[in-house]
């Protein structure tokens, strides 16, 4: 008898609802992160969400009263709310609220408007017309991190429940939490430890329908870890490591930057080093007019105003350290001499970001030259040249002057054959290439629409390359510069080492296809990519050599 009348209140109340809301208007509530189903569904009336609290508030850890048309709410440590049929007030510890729309019942239940309601419990409501979601997120309330050298402990509180699951990867090594039902609403999102083997804890929101929150300890080396959710269900305990509740807390939420300096071990190396607090992230970006090399830092802090600084260097003639001191984002800026191979990497001890210039000698390198289409692939047409023969005669002289320096080409074709797009840089990652140039002639759809000179890089490694190899393909062809630009080409994305596509000129443009019926134009071609190279490799030369070839192209 009892569940007979239980159902027969569950469906007056759905009737109730449907008589102020057509059907279709029925919400899917996402509550902890998942889909929930209650009954009665909410519905949306005239852009309001209507619903009973009282079957979503008891999935949120909250105590609730319901008696005489009247409902009590009481969150854990959190506030009281205080409902009425009939009024169009809610009471929040003891502070009288106005409603849009009264309350009333359905049944034995109290129906309300559920958005000012739920944020008086401390949630934070989304609601999706569109997509016809009720999103009920807890904010996280703090994150704490105590860590020594033996391990450390991510404390996660919120104020009501919210659900931990631990997850990891490799390469690189992390550890993560996604926190179902949390939103994070903290002022600070990355706390530096680099104590035993975790660098920085950081967060952030992963999701925001359903919410999702996510917590991740970025490693520098192996450790167990464990979720431990607390007994209230408010949080959890992130464990990494070893610990034994003495762990000191980390509070370090910018990095800061403590210096910037020159080192020059040789005549043929040059390092600048910003040294900061903690390992941190940055970006880098090189130029040739002028020639500029630019690393940014926007985590990283100076801890005090930094000078420029001369550099006795044949490459780098000063550094530029800008940012406000105390405040996140740090610009370094390299005016260069010349233009040279280099990299950017981060150390440990010390702790720094270097950018690394380094002369070389171009015999030392192992070279990949694509010669591009072939066999049954001809490329571009013109009138009478086909783009894979060009591509294989400028290829072959590129790989004899090469090997005439004593560096060690190898031909990803020497024949009219067919070579897979992907085996082309897999040749060049298989035998530990230096360096990976592909060669091409370019085309448009209708002839004689474009003509000039490009090369196409992917990965910022490569970006130095091809500003070199483009002002000397330019510098010796003659044509337009069309510029160096970025490309999602196959040959340049997969190579694992520094690689560019070179566009030498347009087939299908009558000029151009004169142009490069010329012997002596091909033969240019391969001069400026072998120049190229060499230059990349050993320096593009003085500000004044420079200035002179600058004047001898104009």
């Amino acid at each position: 008898m009892q569940q007979r009348m239980r159902a027969l209140s569950a469906a007056t109340t759905v009737l109730a609802l449907g008589m102020i809301a057509p059907a279709d208007a029925a919400v899917q509530l996402h509550l902890l992160g998942r889909p929930a189903e209650v009954t009665p569904a909410p519905q949306i009336d005239n852009g309001v969400v209507l619903g009973s609290p009282e079957v979503i508030v008891g999935q949120l850890g909250c105590r609730f009263i319901s008696e005489e048309r009247r409902l009590v709410i009481i969150a854990p440590d959190g506030p009281r709310v205080q409902l009425r049929a009939d009024s169009d007030e809610m009471i929040v510890d003891g502070r009288r609220e106005r409603l849009v729309r009264p309350a009333f019942m359905a049944g034995e239940r109290l129906i309300c408007p559920l958005r000012p309601v739920l944020q008086a419990l401390g949630c934070i409501v989304t609601i999706d017309d569109e997509e016809k979601t009720l999103d009920i997120a807890v904010p996280l309330e703090s994150i704490r991190v105590f860590a020594d050298d033996q391990g450390a402990r991510v404390q996660v509180r919120a104020p009501l429940p919210i659900e931990g699951a631990l997850s990891h990867i490799t390469d690189p090594d992390r550890w993560y939490v996604d926190l179902a039902g949390a939103r994070a609403t903290l002022e600070h999102e990355t706390a530096y430890v680099n104590l035993g083997a975790v660098s920085r804890v950081r967060w952030g929101q992963f999701s925001t329908n359903p919410s999702i929150a996510r917590l991740v300890a970025d490693m520098r080396g192996e450790v167990k870890a464990v979720w431990k959710p607390h007994e209230d269900r408010r949080g959890g305990d992130l464990v990494l490591g070893k610990i034994d509740g003495d762990e000191p807390r980390i509070e370090r939420h910018v990095p800061t930057i403590v210096r910037l300096e020159t080192i020059t071990p040789d005549p043929d190396t040059t390092i600048v080093r910003v040294q900061t607090s903690d390992p941190v992230p940055f970006e880098y970006d090189v130029t040739r007019k002028p020639p500029r090399v630019t690393v940014q830092l926007p985590d990283a802090a100076p801890i005090m105003p930094i000078a420029p600084i001369a550099v006795d260097s044949p490459f780098v003639a000063s550094a530029r350290l800008d940012g406000t001191a105390g405040e996140p984002g740090a610009t370094l800026e390299l005016e260069m001499r010349q233009l040279i191979h280099f990299e950017v990497e981060q150390t440990e001890e010390p702790c720094a970001v270097n950018v690394i210039f380094r002369r070389g000698r171009l015999s030392d390198r192992l070279i990949v030259v694509d010669a591009g289409h072939g066999g049954h692939d001809s490329g571009a047409r013109g009138k009478t040249l086909l783009e894979k023969d060009v591509n294989l005669d400028v290829a072959r002289q590129v790989a004899a002057k090469l090997m005439k320096a004593g560096a060690r080409p190898v031909l990803t074709r020497d024949s009219d054959v067919f070579v897979d797009l992907y085996d082309r840089p897999g040749l060049a990652n298989r035998i530990g290439a230096d360096l990976f140039v592909s060669i091409h002639c370019n085309a448009m759809p209708q002839p004689n629409t474009n003509y000039g000179t490009e090369t196409y890089y992917y990965h910022d490694r490569s970006k130095c390359l091809g500003l070199i190899m483009q002002s000397e393909l330019v510098r010796k062809l003659g044509r337009r510069d069309n510029g160096l630009r970025w490309a999602n080409f196959c040959v340049i994305r997969e190579s694992k080492m520094p690689a560019v596509l070179v566009e030498l000129m347009y087939l299908n443009h009558d000029e151009e296809h004169a142009i490069l019926m010329r012997p002596e134009t091909r033969a240019a071609a391969a001069e400026a990519i072998f120049e190229g190279l060499r230059q990349y490799v050993e320096g593009t030369g003085t500000a004044a050599e420079r200035a002179a070839d600058t004047e001898m192209g104009s």
